[in-house]
């Protein structure tokens, strides 16, 4: 039978291999993975390359039995204190390499040797003080290179010669003081510059003349006081630039011509007095400007004037003491105002004219007595206003005049004693009121007149005696959270719609008499709206932390019922109201 098949196959011109009766049913033996001892080889699972991991093995030497197929080898994490010459060369498809994180100190100048299919290598995080001029003449195609966090204080000028196709270099949290003039002349490609952490004093004007392809560049954490002009008039493609915690004090007009893709700009962190009025002329594509935690006294008119596409604005943290007239004219499209903790303590009419698409403006920290009337006119789109840890006594009728999108208000933790009838009177999209921490004593109908989307409310450590006698539920329909916590209430007139879902009322002084038994049989009634525990966010900490407190209804009267909460007090003494 076996015979006529095979008659059969030449025929059609195919062949067929036949099992062979003497190996049926032995199974095959697969080859082993080639790998250095004490290491672990595996196949990539979507291109089979081979990958070899060595991390944190304690060797205290470079493998010499390394797979000569390896894709990609991780060294990290290890004893070796140096690379010898060529412990590499057979790897010639090699493309990763990875020797971070270890004890390394000295490379011998042909460590690389034989690495010309190498794109990434990590030497960040090791003991290298110095690198051998020529060490990476052997990696032709390194795209990324890693030296961050190591000891270097100088690099030679030919060190990153013919890397051309270079896109990422990481210089960064070293101690060089200084960078030769044509250091990244050849680096082409190159996308993003990390140089932060370093002891950089100067930067020539040549520096950066080549990299026509740069994106990011980060200057954080050095040693920088002025920035002169024609330092980054190439960087035309230039994204982001970082120059935080440096020590500028002067940043010269037009530092900043010829940057015209520019959208981050973070000075944040510097010595920064004032800024001419040419500073940031050109920077038509800024979307972030960050200056905040400098000593800017005042702002000049038109600074700002070429930023008509800034979105955010920090000047947080800084010595402005009065805003002038116009002075953030041009920014039509900025969302975001950071003014905190600058103690302001005069603002003009006009202060914020112009920025018809604010969303946020940040005055904490301000020490306004009261405010101007209608300071924040025009500010259509504004829907949060911080005012709150500041100086003001007073909220007169006409301040928020014209804040008809403003959804939440900080006025907390300032000495607001008066309120002036219909101050809120225009906040038809207000949901949330912050006026806790502040030393109000009554609070009627027309102190909240014209909320009537009012949501939360609160109003805790305070010296209330009274809140709405009634009418709550007219005068506020949609609230839904009241907080009167720490005041000096002795009644309330549980006047609440239906949407209210927590009261907040501990430390206050009731009297637990006919006066308070609409109270006592609300609170039964509903537990989950005046539980006796809440869990709250603790105030100054992070979102996401939160602690129980207690929502007692202590009883201070009459003395037979002196400290127990009023919902616990027997309801035959009550009996005669």
């Amino acid at each position: 039978m076996q015979t006529t098949v095979l008659l059969v196959l030449c025929v059609l011109g195919t062949s067929l291999a036949l099992p062979d009766p003497d190996t049926t049913g032995e199974k095959v033996a697969e080859e082993p993975i080639p790998c250095s001892k004490g290491c672990t080889c595996l196949h990539d699972d979507y291109n089979l390359e081979l990958n070899m991991y060595c991390s944190a093995r304690n060797l205290t030497q470079i493998p010499s039995d390394m797979p000569t197929s390896a894709h990609s080898i991780w060294l990290d994490g290890n004893l070796f204190t140096s690379i010898p010459a060529a412990p590499f060369k057979d790897l010639t498809n090699l493309d990763f390499l990875n020797l971070q994180s270890g004890q390394l100190v000295t490379l011998d100048p042909q460590a690389f040797k034989g690495l010309r299919s190498l794109a990434h290598i990590h030497l960040e995080r090791n003991r290298i003080r110095a690198l051998p001029v020529t060490i990476f003449q052997n990696t032709p195609n390194l795209a990324s290179l890693s030296l961050h966090n190591n000891q270097l204080t100088r690099i030679e000028e030919r060190l990153l010669a013919g890397l051309s196709n270079m896109w990422l270099l990481n210089l960064g949290r070293n101690s060089l003081a200084i960078l030769p003039d044509t250091i990244f002349h050849e680096l082409h490609s190159l996308r993003e510059l990390v140089l932060a952490g370093n002891r950089l004093a100067y930067l020539q004007p040549q520096l950066f003349q080549n990299l026509a392809e740069l994106k990011e560049l980060d200057l954080t954490g050095n040693h920088l006081k002025v920035i002169k002009a024609n330092v980054f008039v190439k960087l035309t493609k230039l994204q982001k630039l970082y120059l935080a915690q440096n020590h500028i004090v002067t940043v010269v007009p037009g530092a900043f011509m010829g940057m015209k893709s520019l959208r981050w700009l973070d000075l944040t962190n510097n010595r920064l007095t004032s800024f001419h009025e040419d500073t940031f002329l050109g920077l038509h594509s800024l979307h972030v400007l960050r200056l905040s935690n400098n000593s800017i006294a005042s702002i000049r008119q038109r600074v700002f004037r070429d930023l008509q596409y800034l979105e955010e604005l920090r000047l947080s943290y800084n010595r402005i003491r009065a805003l002038g007239e116009r002075i953030f004219e041009g920014l039509g499209h900025l969302e975001v105002l950071e003014l905190e903790h600058n103690q302001v303590q005069e603002a003009q009419v006009g202060s914020f004219a112009g920025l018809s698409h604010v969303a946020v403006i940040n005055l904490s920290g301000s020490c306004f007595q009261s405010l101007p009337d209608q300071v924040f006119k025009g500010l259509s789109k504004l829907h949060s206003l911080h005012l709150d840890r500041g100086c003001l006594s007073r909220i007169t009728a006409q301040a928020f005049n014209g804040l008809t999108g403003l959804r939440r208000l900080f006025l907390q933790h300032n000495n607001i004693s008066t309120v002036e009838h219909q101050s809120f009177v225009g906040l038809v999209s207000l949901l949330g009121l912050d006026l806790s921490f502040n030393k109000l004593d009554v609070l009627t109908t027309h102190t909240f007149s014209g909320l009537k989307n009012l949501e939360y409310l609160l109003l805790s450590n305070n010296e209330c005696q009274q809140f709405l006698q009634n009418g709550t539920k007219q005068l506020l329909p949609r609230l839904r959270y009241l907080d009167l916590r720490a005041n000096a209430l002795t009644s309330l007139v549980p006047d609440f719609s239906e949407s209210m879902e927590k009261l907040l009322l501990s430390g206050n002084q009731w009297k637990c008499d006919c006066s308070t038994l609409p109270l006592r049989n609300y609170s039964l009634s509903n537990p989950l709206v005046v539980p006796r525990q809440v869990e709250t966010h603790a105030e100054g900490e992070e979102p996401d932390t939160t602690i129980t407190i207690y929502n007692n209804i202590t009883c201070i009267s009459p003395q037979h019922l002196a400290g127990q909460d009023l919902r616990d007090t027997d309801s035959e003494l009550l009996q005669s109201c």
